[in-house]
């Protein structure tokens, strides 16, 4: 047909080249070239270009007719077949041959590729010569691709074929598995290799044979009827064992199916998995016996047909019995004779009531073993139900949950003591309401003791359900006190700290640790089995004991009970330490309380006095000799509420470990002196006698001399104000090899027995300052024993009673020291004469502005050029614009600190650097070093020493 085609198109453009008499003609005819919309007929020249494009030719291959006029014909070939010269071929092919035939893929105008079928025919003239060539193409593409799905497709399956085929070889030959062909009445059809390795047997040893002869005589039957299912259909598992050659059997995991009337089954060698198996039962019964053992339980049935019920493996155990001691089968109500009589009909309505309802059964109840003990069991009984039909047996498991059930009682028992310790206020009561919750559920007898002061032990609780019992329990401890030097006991837990146990007293136990015979018969006779003292012990310390004690109910107690005894009675300590603190932070706030009602005195007394000197320096201000006396009142005041804030800074530098000894040689002696001299106007104003007693011999030591004359100062100063008008004060020192004693007694008001333990606590005062009419703020005796402390010693307060006096005794090691400097004490107040000063500008930053006038002041009568600034920024604005040559500067400031400040006013000018002194009432060390790092050259606290200002300016 193609060809047909070519040639009717080579006509029609032979025709086209006629005369126009024939247009007519030509006409129809390229309608009739157009029209074959399903085939591309390209006509090209000798070269291949194409002069002619049907409109089948548009659509096959995408270009229209104007766009494929004058281009080659190569454009429809792939790229492949233009480089091997495809389309030249077919030019050359069709002259010579008269047609090309053409069966490719060809490219579309989108570059898309497609099978073509077609034909190249050359175009000649009447004549005969060839003018060019006609090329027709019919898309085959679908028909291609199916034809090379389908020859894949035949191909894969015969290669699949030819692939299986040799597998089934492979794995006949290959397989460890047993391969078996048997026909339906049992002959063997053929096996694999396999069964010589396995079984021992040669092929022609089987097949021909029946299978049966080979099948163990046990598994037969079961052989048959697999094999009878299988010709029916897949019988996925059977196991059965199998002769092998040298008389042993081999155990052979079968699946078999039916084909063609040939039974087909692979067997596998499980032997040594049903060994291991086995092996592992028996171990894990072995295991579960075990366990059942541990946990106290026992597997027992129940026939119901029969009512009998049989003990298994446990069954006795958890009854107190050995297995030999078991019973034979017995009917339930045989068995209730084991169980309690209170628990007996409660338990038979259970097993009843699962009877006819077919349920299974849960109960708890108690039994009675042999030796009169009474023990919980917990049993579970399943119901086994006959098919269709009542119920057939009960399997069940017995637990012993004695234990159990202890633990919740002990568990309640902590609980309930928690809750009480949690309400704790009265150490005693509280122990003795804990000790009556103990009896009888964690113990028959539970006392209490805690650690006296004085060393000794108070019992606070004793307790047992017999109040009769109680009192004589009291009786006997009044009459046998415990021995603090026993081995065992409530001594020996308070003085280790650890938990005394006896799991059971015996007679011989008493013998050893009882030497008493009337105390040790006294012990047996109550019947002790059992005992637990826990101390009570919190942060390192023993406050003292809880005694557990069992007897008549014969509890054992084991190291479970001993840990409940000990976590009660740490609970029990760390309850009664936080009443003490609770106390003790009560006590310490009324005291604070005093104390800041008494500092409130004490500031406003010298405050008062200071206010009113004030008032009358105004009124007399033209009589010279009242105004200086009033200002040494002033000042005498002024050193008065110093010494008062430096105590305070000291207490709290102690407490911090902040403050710093300037240790020096210093004479004891001298110090003394120093210090009465200090108190001496105290001492004579009550008309007190005052002896000092020192040894000739130089008393030297290494020490701050300030800190030794602060220390007695404070002792002679409560000696002089706790001393009726009139009394006596001796202070004696006392010279040892090892250190230096110092005496201070005095026939006061004395101290009380119970505070002579507080009198160095801070805020504490022996009697309230009101009563008394006294001043003091309650820290003189801490801030002694801080600084004594910090020195290496120890101080002592003795006292026989109220009105008895009181005697303070200092201790001081020798540790003398060569070199230093006696230091001076600080001199806060103004000279009435001054030495001259270079006019200097001076600028005074304090946010106190009374404070900063003074002191402007002050220096404006040395002839200083002096302004003030009362904060940070303006200190700084101050200085730019004023340049001094010296700042005070105080370092508290509103806006920015005094640090900063500093670091402004220093940074602002290259080439300008003031002095900058700072003023303030940080004086640690950590102070002194940040002020130092800010540019500060001199670090004053306040209240400034005036002359030490002056000594700095002048040097400046």
């Amino acid at each position: 047909m193609l060809a047909q085609m070519a040639q009717t198109a080579a006509l029609i453009l032979d025709r086209q080249d006629a005369a126009h008499s024939r247009m007519a003609a030509q006409h129809r005819g390229r309608q009739i070239f157009d029209s074959a919309t399903d085939f591309a007929i390209i006509a090209t020249d000798l070269h291949g270009t194409v002069t002619d494009w049907n409109e089948g030719a548009h659509r096959v291959l995408g270009w229209t007719e104007s766009e494929a006029l004058g281009f080659r014909l190569h454009r429809i070939f792939t790229p492949e077949d233009v480089a091997s010269r495809q389309p030249e071929f077919e030019l050359q092919a069709a002259l010579l041959n008269g047609f090309a035939p053409d069966e490719r893929w060809h490219l579309r105008k989108s570059g898309e590729r497609f099978w073509a079928v077609g034909q190249m025919t050359p175009l000649k003239t009447a004549s005969g010569e060839a003018i060019g060539f006609v090329k027709v193409m019919h898309d085959r593409t679908k028909q291609k691709l199916a034809e090379t799905r389908k020859e894949a497709f035949t191909t894969g399956l015969e290669t699949q074929v030819a692939e299986r085929t040799r597998e089934r070889d492979r794995i006949w030959k290959n397989s460890l598995d047993l391969l078996l062909e048997i026909g339906s009445d049992g002959v063997i059809h053929a096996v694999n290799p396999a069964w010589t390795p396995t079984l021992g047997y040669a092929e022609d040893e089987l097949v021909t044979h029946y299978f049966e002869p080979f099948v163990h005589p046990d598994d037969v039957e079961a052989t048959v009827d697999a094999l009878a299912r299988a010709t029916k259909e897949p019988v996925d598992h059977f196991e059965v064992r199998l002769l092998h050659k040298n008389g042993s059997y081999r155990w052979i995991a079968w699946r078999a199916a039916h084909e063609d009337g040939v039974v087909y089954a692979n067997g596998r060698d499980i032997t040594i998995e049903r060994i291991q198996e086995e092996k592992l039962n028996q171990a894990n019964e072995a295991r579960l016996q075990l366990a059942m053992d541990a946990g106290g339980m026992g597997v027992w049935e129940w026939d119901m047909r029969s009512d009998q019920m049989i003990w298994l493996h446990g069954a006795a155990a958890v009854h107190g019995l050995t297995p030999s001691e078991g019973p034979v089968p017995m009917p339930l109500a045989g068995y209730l004779a084991y169980v309690h009589t209170a628990d007996q009909q409660a338990l038979a309505d259970i097993m009843t009531q699962a009877l006819h309802a077919g349920q299974n059964a849960r109960a708890e109840y108690r039994v009675i073993w042999p030796d009169g003990s009474l023990h919980w069991i917990e049993a579970r009984g399943f119901m086994v139900l006959d098919e269709g039909g009542p119920p057939m047996h009960m399997v069940g498991i017995s637990t012993d949950i004695t234990q159990r059930k202890r633990t919740e009682v002990d568990l309640k028992f902590l609980a309930d003591a928690s809750a009480e310790l949690a309400e704790l206020v009265d150490p005693e009561r509280t122990l003795e309401r804990l000790a009556y919750l103990a009896v009888p559920h964690f113990a028959d007898w539970c006392q209490a003791d805690l650690l006296q002061a004085d060393g000794t032990l108070k019992r606070v609780a004793i307790a047992h359900v017999d109040p009769n019992k109680v009192e004589l329990a009291r009786e006997f401890n009044r009459k046998f006190a415990a021995d603090p030097d026993a081995s065992r006991g409530i001594w020996n837990a308070i003085r280790t700290g650890n938990s005394s146990f006896a799991r059971e007293i015996t007679d011989e136990m008493l013998a050893q640790s009882v030497h008493d015979p009337e105390r040790r018969a006294a012990m047996k006779a109550v019947g002790l089995r059992s005992y637990i003292i826990a101390p009570l012990r919190v942060h390192g310390k023993v406050l003292g004991a809880v005694s557990f004690i069992t007897a008549e109910s014969g509890r054992l107690y084991d190291a479970d009970d001993v840990k409940l005894a000990e976590d009660l009675a740490h609970r029990a300590a760390v309850a009664i330490d936080n009443a003490n603190l609770y106390r003790a932070l009560d006590h310490s706030d009324k005291a604070k309380s005093v104390f800041l009602a008494t500092l409130s005195h004490e500031l406003r007394n010298p405050l008062a006095a200071m206010t009113n000197g004030l008032s009358l320096m105004r009124l007399v201000i033209d009589d010279k000799k009242r105004v200086e006396q009033t200002m040494k009142l002033v000042n005498r005041q002024a050193v008065q509420l110093t010494r008062l804030v430096d105590d305070l800074i000291d207490l709290s530098r102690i407490a911090t470990g902040k403050i710093e000894l300037q240790k020096q040689t210093v004479n004891l002696a001298a110090v003394l002196a120093d210090a009465v001299d200090a108190t001496r106007q105290e001492v004579e104003a009550n008309k007190h006698t005052l002896s000092v007693h020192v040894p000739e011999q130089p008393a030297e030591l290494a020490a701050d001399s300030a800190r030794l004359i602060q220390i007695f100062s404070n002792l002679l100063t409560n000696a002089a104000k706790y001393t009726d008008a009139g009394g006596r004060i001796d202070v004696v020192l006392e010279d040892t090899p090892d250190e230096f004693l110092v005496r201070i007694r005095d026939t006061g008001i004395g101290i009380a027995a119970d505070m002579l333990p507080q009198v160095f606590k801070v805020f504490t005062q022996v009697v309230h300052p009101v009563q008394r009419g006294q001043g003091g703020l309650g820290i003189g005796l801490s801030l002694v024993e801080g600084l004594v402390n910090l020195h290496g010693g120890r101080v002592e307060a003795f006292s026989a009673g109220l009105g008895q006096g009181s005697e303070f005794v200092v201790h001081l090691p020798r540790t003398p020291v060569s070199g230093a400097e006696q230091s001076e004490k600080p001199d806060t107040s103004v000279p009435s004469e001054m030495p001259a000063l270079a006019r200097r500008k001076i600028l005074v930053v304090d946010d106190n502005e009374d404070a900063a006038v003074m002191l402007a002041d002050l220096l404006r009568t040395l002839n200083q050029d002096v302004d003030v600034a009362h904060d940070g920024l303006s200190a700084v604005t101050a200085a730019i614009a004023m340049r001094p040559d010296v700042v005070l500067l105080d370092i508290g400031l509103p806006g920015i600190d005094g640090y900063e400040a500093a670091r402004r006013i220093l940074g602002h000018s290259p080439g300008y650097r003031p002095v900058v002194i700072a003023l303030t009432g940080w004086g640690e060390e950590s102070d002194r070093q940040q002020a130092h790092d800010a540019g500060f050259a001199h670090h004053l606290l306040k209240p400034i020493e005036f002359t030490k200002l002056t000594d700095i300016l002048r040097k400046s």
